[in-house]
């Protein structure tokens, strides 16, 4: 039960550290550290959760919980109902996640790919971007192996030459550094929850950092109120949808980013941010470390 103990520990570090990045306010003036820190305590949560099931499971045998494993088939049968239930729920668990995130990694990949040969008979190439013949404001990146970034003539009219390279420096920000990465497995959590209103307040923060990382990433280039005059033109006029699996610019909250681009906030880089990631790294290697070294 020690290792019970131990695991059931470190999701409670992992919950305690997302409530307090949920309720903080530093998050949006600090986004990249911020997703950092969500990313190592939600995987800390999944494999903590996991490892508690597993560890109570597997308790009879004084084990790491891999050798335990390896070695169950067996003996499986000597398990008591409770102990049995806890690895099949703990199995379970799992492989609902694993293969949940599978399917939804599938079916995005086969959205982009559809969307790509779509793409090729109506899109035509400018310099670094796709424009597509539509009356709408629409720019977006079409993550992949090779992203593509796609603006629609509805914009390039919409916009200045100054605000159209602020919005397509954002779109490159996507693609380079692959934020489609981070907020999969967050959206494969809400797609497997899809009641779950805290999921989808998380997802939402995840996808709303994301888009404040790229901000940034654009305004070192260009400027704030240049983006944040881009950012009003879509706000004002609206725009047509983005495509399955695609980061677009006027997605998440857009009056969110405005308001952080023309009055940032000035929140310090938070002294209790390097102590939440030592915890939270903490509680992931030693919930991780317990399924090989026995207590």
């Amino acid at each position: 039960m020690i290792l019970v103990g131990h695991q059931l520990a470190a999701a409670t570090v992992a919950v305690l550290v997302a409530v307090w990045l949920l309720r903080s306010r530093w998050t949006h003036t600090h986004p990249r550290a911020a997703l950092i820190l969500w990313q190592i305590s939600m995987l800390t949560l999944v494999v903590s959760a996991i490892g508690a099931l597993l560890g109570f499971g597997l308790a009879p045998y004084r084990r790491g919980l891999l050798p335990a494993l390896l070695d169950l088939p067996p003996v499986f049968h000597e398990l008591d109902i409770w102990h049995a239930a806890a690895v099949l729920a703990g199995l379970a668990l799992a492989g609902w996640l694993v293969v949940n995130q599978l399917l939804c990694l599938r079916s995005t990949a086969r959205a982009r790919a559809r969307h790509r040969l779509l793409l090729q008979l109506v899109a035509r190439h400018d310099t670094d971007a796709l424009v597509v013949d539509h009356p709408v404001a629409v720019a977006y990146c079409l993550p992949g192996r090779t992203p593509r970034i796609v603006v629609s003539q509805g914009a390039r009219r919409l916009l200045t030459d100054a605000e159209l390279d602020a919005v397509l420096a954002h779109e490159r920000a996507h693609a380079s550094e692959r934020h489609h990465l981070v907020v999969a497995p967050f959206q494969a959590l809400r797609r497997l929850l899809p009641s779950s209103g805290l999921l989808t307040r998380v997802c939402a923060t995840i996808e709303l950092l994301v888009e404040m990382c790229a901000d940034d990433k654009a305004v070192r280039q260009h400027g704030r109120e240049t983006l944040a005059s881009a950012l009003e033109r879509f706000h004002a006029n609206g725009t047509g949808g983005t495509p399955a699996g695609a980061l677009a610019v006027a997605d998440t909250p857009v009056q969110a980013r405005i308001r952080r681009l023309r009055d940032p906030d000035r929140f310090a880089f938070p002294l209790a941010w390097p102590v939440a990631c030592l915890l939270v790294l903490t509680a992931l290697s030693t919930s991780a470390a317990l399924f090989a070294v026995p207590l």
